[in-house]
């Protein structure tokens, strides 16, 4: 396959399955070749992240309603249209000939015809593309920022309009991607230096000891010096939590709801791999996530098992030096890296995590 089929599958399973969308784009990019995953990434994410922009921009162009499209169709669409008006690389004619390709493959004659002239008519009216205006605040921020109106109704309620807009545009934008070295096996200074022998520009964060900045793309998979188990991928605020935590050597500490892992291992670090952690989470499958990410990692001091964070172990009251809590939750912080959060989250779920937050929380205060 080649890398617009790639994504064209992996949007349709995001879209029909409601597959996670780091699985969908972890498992195209196997599939492409490697000068091709830094376009198949950005395409899947920018059609994910812009998908009500994408589809009001569709919508002036055509007489079929969305729902009225089939699913291939349609993500042949915003494909289109995504390379065509978020992204300044892709010649129009190039766009518009390799969206034709996928509906041979994908779309009946009729459907063929209609994504034609419909990507070509974006291309030739691109400049004239008009979005909802800001006298209707709640629509524009709906479109402008591709976020469910419901969400865009909740912040304005709490935070009013210019900040509720500040945190959309935030969540929008590509984060820097940050990585934690395993002191374990080696130091800050020595892994920039390895990495750079590998083609990786990486610089200190801040006055964190063991977080690294990386400038560019990082593919994690085809460095051997992430596969030797020298560092890991988390966000700054993931190691701030740990640190506030304070981890000490041969203490027992207990991470509840673990899966996949990366806290668990920043806590084994900091213990210097001497002490014991449990690890817990629901799902068997992630069990086995943070096992391998151990393995990797060169620990041995964690204990992973199924467990329902809501339900006491009577055997650990009063036994823990220190309790990590990072229970399940809307999400909606880490939309930037996760943006189908925006798609598959609902008012009813938050206030249903709550509550499995407060029964979590309870439970571990003991």
């Amino acid at each position: 396959m080649n890398s617009r089929e790639i994504i064209l599958k992996a949007l349709k399973e995001i879209e029909d399955n409601g597959a996670y969308f780091s699985a969908s784009l972890n498992h195209a990019l196997s599939q492409a070749e490697p000068i091709d995953r830094g376009f198949v990434t950005e395409v899947i994410y920018g059609v994910v992240k812009n998908k009500t922009a994408i589809d009001h921009i569709i919508m002036q162009f055509s007489k079929v309603k969305i729902k009225k499209m089939s699913p291939y169709v349609l993500n042949i669409l915003r494909m289109g249209v995504y390379q065509l008006y978020f992204m300044d690389k892709i010649p129009a004619s190039a766009c518009c000939n390799e969206s034709v390709k996928l509906a041979k493959r994908y779309a009946n004659k009729g459907a063929q015809g209609f994504i034609n002239g419909l990507l070509r008519n974006v291309s030739r009216n691109i400049d004239t593309i008009s979005f909802p205006d800001k006298t209707d605040i709640k629509n524009y921020l709906s479109v402008v920022y591709s976020y469910p109106l419901w969400l865009v109704e909740k912040l304005i309620s709490q935070y009013g309009e210019e900040v509720t807009e500040d945190i959309l545009r935030e969540s929008n934008l590509s984060h820097p991607v940050n990585i934690r070295v395993n002191t374990l096996k080696t130091t800050r200074d020595e892994l920039i230096s390895i990495l750079e022998k590998e083609g990786v520009k990486a610089e200190i964060y801040e006055d964190l000891d063991y977080c690294l900045s990386v400038k560019g793309k990082l593919d994690i998979h085809s460095l051997k010096s992430y596969k030797d188990g020298l560092f890991s991928l988390q966000n700054i605020s993931s190691v701030k939590t740990v640190l506030e935590l304070s981890p000490q050597k041969d203490e027992v500490i207990m991470d509840i709801c673990s899966a996949p892992g990366g806290k668990t291992a920043f806590i084994s670090e900091l213990m210097g791999n001497q002490g014991k952690v449990f690890a817990y989470d629901l799902h068997p499958h992630k069990i086995d996530l943070i096992n391998s990410a151990m393995k990797r990692l060169g620990i041995d001091i964690v204990n992973a098992e199924v467990h329902d964070g809501t339900v006491l172990m009577e055997e650990f009251v009063g036994k823990a030096d220190r309790v990590l809590v990072d229970a399940p939750c809307s999400g909606i912080g880490v939309i930037h890296k996760k943006p189908d959060i925006k798609w598959t989250r609902s008012p009813e779920d938050i206030q249903a995590l709550s509550e499995i937050q407060g029964k979590i929380l309870e439970t571990s205060s003991s």
